[in-house]
């Protein structure tokens, strides 16, 4: 039987025999774009720009990002698109497109340092890419016998294996790139004919080769839906049902995107059916764990709709909006811990800085990413400290986890954590 716990804990609450949170005493700036007449930018070439990005983070804290803007070295008038990898402060473009194309889904990097990106020249269409850290080059990728109009939301794993959404004119499919071959896991009815599912959402890849995704199954292609998880042999397995699909769920329905561990669990936002409250949720199928919940009169005050992250521990980021302002916030079910928010001073290189923007416009660009550690890495806007009415730009950060948690086991507060 599925166990749902409701209950949210409050901020500072007991420590959880799971693992307790981790502090975050530093934040680090990894690279940051800024209009050209106000400044050059930094760990970027001057000119450069990215803008509504997420930035993907491994084990070792290598975070890698997508640019869209990178001003072309024989004529800063034409642009091509970028990625960018770096750890700790320093880092650069690892590969450079041609003029005019795009790179139009985000940078996925495993923990090699390898990122599956896609390519597209034309507007139509794109062409699914994967830069090898070995190597030091990025190739395109062969999917064969599977192509598509399109690639969506590439993920590539420890093992090299690619996952992806492909899309063609008729309808969306889930597949990976394992080994040598490209496996199509399942297909929307109009892909597949005989199909339950009408619609595939934005899908999650893991280290076993796992997608998890929201699929729905109602002809209206919103209505009725589930969380699942698809192996490569066709198998799948739901985990979480609306309301709409099992009278006993309590939740009427789930944003578009989650986050997938390499064991199953998956963190995703929902909305309660009991009171029409956004809440965050950590679910392995058997038991599902309320992380946090909006509450007018509590600490989060707005879920954003952008996904959460989750690691290995259980712990989940997510973006949210609390009396302070917009900020990315850490739950285990037990712990709810702002890491970061609206007006936090950070260090960069123009100097001391606060998080936040001149105007309305939201202080966060994109999802956060956590790594098995308890990194975060986070975008953000920022200004000079006590007068946001200076543009810097935004920045791509890290905000590192103190101390470390190598083995949940042993990791309970009686043993000291090696350095990180």
């Amino acid at each position: 039987m599925k166990a749902y716990h409701l209950a949210i804990a409050a901020l500072f609450a007991a420590p959880s025999l799971r693992a307790a949170l981790p502090a975050y005493e530093t934040v680090e700036l990894q690279a940051r774009s800024n209009l050209l007449v106000n400044d050059e930018g930094w760990n970027l070439p001057p000119g450069s720009s990215f803008n509504s990005i997420s930035a993907s983070i491994n084990a070792s804290a290598q975070v890698a990002f997508r640019v869209q803007v990178v001003p072309d070295a024989g004529d800063p008038g034409l642009s091509r698109p970028g990625v960018w990898l770096g750890a700790h402060g320093a880092g650069g473009l690892v590969y450079v497109g041609d003029i005019d194309a795009s790179i139009d889904n985000e940078a996925c990097l495993n923990d090699a340092g390898d990122i599956a990106f896609t390519i597209s020249d034309t507007g139509v269409g794109n062409s699914l890419f994967r830069y090898d850290a070995t190597a030091g080059s990025a190739a395109a990728v062969n999917t064969l016998p599977v192509i598509p109009n399109s690639y969506q939301s590439p993920c590539v794993n420890a093992s090299g294996d690619i996952g992806f959404q492909a899309s063609f004119s008729s309808g969306r499919a889930y597949a990976a790139r394992l080994g040598g071959s490209t496996t199509i896991y399942v297909g929307d009815a109009a892909v597949a004919p005989g199909s339950p599912y009408t619609y595939l959402y934005t899908p999650s890849f893991n280290a076993t080769g796992t997608i998890a995704a929201k699929v729905a199954t109602s002809a209206d292609q919103f209505t009725a839906v589930e969380i699942r998880t698809f192996a490569s042999d066709g198998t799948s397995r739901v985990l979480l049902k609306n309301q709409a699909t099992d009278a006993a769920s309590p939740y009427s329905k789930f944003d578009n995107s989650l986050a997938l561990t390499d064991d199953g669990t998956i963190a995703v936002v929902a909305t309660r059916a009991a009171d029409n409250r956004r809440v965050v949720l950590r679910s392995d199928g058997e038991t599902t764990t309320e992380i946090a919940a909006v509450d007018p009169a509590g600490t989060i005050l707005e879920l954003d709709s952008f996904p959460p992250a989750i690691n290995g521990a259980g712990w989940v980021a997510f973006r949210a909006r609390d009396a302070q302002g917009q900020a990315i916030y850490l739950g285990d079910g037990t712990n709810l811990l702002r890491v970061v928010g609206n007006g936090d001073v950070v260090a960069t290189d123009l100097g001391t800085a606060q998080l936040g923007q001149h105007d309305s416009s939201p202080v966060f660009a994109g999802h956060p990413a956590i790594n098995a550690r308890g990194d975060i890495a986070f975008v953000a806007g920022v200004y000079p400290q006590g007068n946001n009415q200076v543009e810097w730009g935004s920045g791509v950060f890290v905000a590192y986890a103190t101390p470390t948690v190598v083995d949940l086991i042993f990791a309970d507060g009686f043993d000291s954590a090696p350095a990180r």
